[in-house]
């Protein structure tokens, strides 16, 4: 039997290290809003759960009340390709998740939270080193990843390791959006807004999704993964058993655990999958500890040469963003990332 609703009302789509993880804890307590049992949830940019088709992406979800506005957090939107996609196909550009996007959800709002390209860089690398899935200081990456070949490889191929410079070009990558969307249908804030009053944020994004603007959630006062702290166990990274991606990475490649799991009825899938990545999001998002830097001990702190670079590099991206928007962004003369 189909669903009597099968499509998304709303999707934030980064950036990434921006203030998404915020967003999503307080708009899941809104009573009129349904999101998945855990944050990240990618289709669009990832041609493995994208070749498997639509419906079989809205049955992962779960959502269960059809009045609800239905929504994801997912940050890969603006990686600017697809992450997922193979190595060698060189047709992916800024516009193909967004063309994607429209392609099944014409009616979708899209929300877009910014910081400072700077700071979201240097915050990103400190989140794959705690990670463990880098070991090269932030001096060395960007100056790797500043080259013109590897920034040009990093915008066809978007990879976390390669993504540090390049996920923040926010004007690269929202143009192909605004390309593809009428403006109406897009909502960009800033990150240095959810800061300083996140009240007024939280009401202006809540009556653009169309629902009760004025609901004040009680965690409204938490900031969530501030700063990429350390995890409190390093051994329950994101590639450990109790992660939110474990379910999926454990039947993609056992192929006896995959049979058994085939013989499930989809429904008692559901109601095993969304419990378990329910409660290992949670697991996740109290290991990373607040406060602490996540390269504390393991590598030396950016230097001022290596900023500054940075800072000439987005010059021109920045420029093209504020005559999109018609805004300055706030960091526009700011100094060094916080």
């Amino acid at each position: 039997m189909q669903p009597a609703k099968d499509i998304l009302d709303f999707i934030i789509i980064g950036a990434q290290k921006a203030g998404t993880t915020s967003l999503f804890e307080y708009l899941r307590l809104h009573p009129e809003i349904s999101l998945p049992a855990s944050k990240e949830a990618p289709y669009f940019s990832h041609d493995s759960m994208y070749s498997r088709g639509w419906p079989a992406y809205m049955r992962k979800i779960a959502f269960a009340d059809p009045q609800r506005k239905w929504g994801t957090v997912t940050t890969r939107y603006m990686a600017g390709g697809v992450t997922g996609g193979a190595v060698n196909n060189n047709n992916y550009d800024e516009r193909t998740v967004p063309l994607r996007i429209r392609e099944r959800l014409p009616k979708v709002r899209l929300i877009a939270i910014l910081r400072d390209p700077v700071e979201r860089a240097v915050s990103h690398h400190r989140m794959v080193l705690m990670d463990g899935r880098e070991q090269r200081s932030f001096d060395d990456a960007i100056g790797d990843l500043l080259r013109p070949e590897m920034l040009e490889r990093a915008r066809r191929h978007p990879r976390e390791t390669t993504g540090y410079v390049v996920w923040g070009e926010y004007g690269r990558i929202l143009a192909g959006y605004f390309d593809v969307f009428p403006r109406e249908q897009i909502l960009v804030v800033f990150t240095d807004e959810l800061e300083r009053a996140p009240a007024q944020l939280l009401r202006r994004i809540q009556e653009f999704i169309g629902v009760v603007a004025d609901f004040k959630p009680p965690n409204l006062a938490v900031r969530y993964r501030g700063g990429a702290g350390q995890r409190r166990f390093s051994r329950m990274g994101p590639y450990a058993w109790l992660s939110p991606q474990a379910l999926q990475r454990v039947l993609r490649q056992n192929s006896v655990v995959r049979a058994v799991w085939d013989l499930i009825p989809e429904a008692g899938q559901r109601r095993l999958r969304r419990p378990y990545e329910r409660f290992a999001y949670r697991v996740d998002l109290w290991n990373r500890r607040s406060g602490a830097s996540a390269d504390e001990g393991n590598s030396a702190q950016p230097s001022p040469a290596t900023l500054l670079r940075l800072r000439e590099h987005y010059e021109q991206d920045t420029g093209h963003l504020a005559a999109l928007l018609e805004v300055t962004p706030s960091w526009q003369t700011a100094g060094e990332p916080r």
